[in-house]
């Protein structure tokens, strides 16, 4: 009955893909999952935030218990742009939002029409797809190669959206360990991305969660930095960062930086989705920052995970068989598999279950339609060291079995 009064955004809604396939392998005794996109409990900073927290309500309570502004804590956004650096942008240039999806959406919110494209790389991170599908975007994926988003591909793909008459508002992309592949974006690539965008007018969301999840090599510039500070354009990339692999996802605190124009626009969503971001966890994280222990606990987080992609990265080297292929990240959380074309990654997922090891297929990560199903994506963060070894056995036991 209640389907009758539904809207029809709502009567065609997806839900998340990968919580639903999670949720078919709880409390299965033995399985060994690879599935989730989850941080390691044990590099929760607990005693520094226990402490913080205490703190702030016993002796900021009357303000922070309050209702907060919509755009966020202003010694919050102060302490962000002193950690990053960026001494010419002000508060203006920044909102704070109870996680990134929620960036993502307002952002998305700001600027699509129902119709518009979004560009991507393909494969992407699944819950934005959702988010840009829910908002009515005609999301394309772009190909990726070893250096990140194909940048000819993207050309040839923008000629024929607008020979089509199709309106092309941003690229959405995920420059470093991008998730579920990987990879990140090579300087050169990133460079040679931003001149084209900003000569075809196609404005740019970066999407950082795992930048500083980077565990060897040389560090980046963002999208975002090397648009502000080299080409001085303030308005061609909007970076939105996580705190959420690094702090822990629970407490939802996330941030956007860009345009001063745009980013009131996205407080205006944020005013009628959210009201105002937790206050509490925004003065902790503020107090967190400012107290000098983020750089310390990265540091500490990547000293912690290193071992655990060196011991997936080893595991399939010599377990697996030389027909499937995989990505070498040198941070972030995720590893990317390719078999061989003619293997389904979906019929494998079930397969997999009955030999206590899980994964979420490739095809969940592409735009409706675009899909490939000879993939699929590892996390190594949340499983010991025992389990990924065991499970990554598992894992390519079966595939030799069925590709025998």
């Amino acid at each position: 009955m209640i389907n009758n009064y539904l809207s029809q955004t709502t009567k065609v809604m997806k839900s998340s893909l990968i919580r639903e396939l999670v949720a078919t392998t709880k409390n299965v005794p033995g399985l060994i999952s690879f599935a989730g996109g989850f941080p390691s409990p044990a590099t929760f900073p607990k005693d520094i935030l226990s402490k913080l927290y205490g703190e702030v309500v016993a002796e900021e309570g009357r303000d922070v218990l309050q209702y907060g502004s919509s755009e966020g804590d202003n010694f919050l956004k102060s302490e962000l742009l002193k950690w990053e650096g960026y001494g010419d942008l002000n508060q203006d240039n920044m909102i704070i939002t109870v996680g990134a999806t929620n960036a993502i959406y307002y952002m998305t919110r700001a600027l699509i029409d129902e119709g518009d494209v979004i560009l991507c790389e393909a494969p992407s991170f699944l819950g934005s797809l959702v988010a840009f599908d829910a908002l009515g975007a005609d999301v394309q994926g772009i190909p990726m190669d070893a250096e990140g988003l194909d940048l000819h591909k993207m050309m040839e793909k923008v000629k024929q959206l607008r020979e089509n008459g199709k309106k092309i508002k941003f690229l959405y992309t995920i420059p470093d360990f991008q998730n579920p592949a990987g990879v990140s974006m090579s300087l050169a690539r990133r460079h040679e991305l931003l001149n084209y965008c900003e000569a075809e007018g196609i404005l740019v969301m970066e999407d950082n969660p795992y930048s500083r999840l980077r565990f060897s090599g040389e560090v980046l510039p963002t999208l975002f930095r090397i648009a502000h500070e080299e080409m001085k354009n303030s308005y061609l990339v909007t970076e939105i960062i996580s705190f959420s692999k690094i702090l822990g996802p629970g407490m939802r605190v996330a941030y956007a930086k860009g345009d001063a124009t745009l980013i009131n626009k996205m407080v205006s969503w944020q005013q009628k989705v959210n009201v105002c971001p937790d206050c509490v966890t925004e003065r902790v994280a503020a107090k967190f920052l400012a107290g000098g222990y983020m750089n310390p606990h990265i540091q500490s987080i990547c000293d912690f995970y290193k071992p655990y992609l060196a011991k997936m990265l080893d595991s399939l080297s010599v377990n697996m068989p030389p027909y499937v292929q995989w990505t070498t990240p040198s941070g972030g959380i995720f590893i990317w598999l390719w078999l061989p074309e003619d293997m389904n990654a979906d019929k494998l997922f079930f397969q997999a279950k009955e030999h206590l090891v899980t994964f979420i297929p490739g095809s969940k990560f592409y735009p409706e339609g675009q899909e490939k199903f000879n993939c699929l994506r590892l996390n190594y963060t949340y499983s010991s060291l025992e389990q990924i070894e065991t499970g990554i056995e598992r894992l390519a036991g079966l595939i030799k079995s069925i590709y025998a």
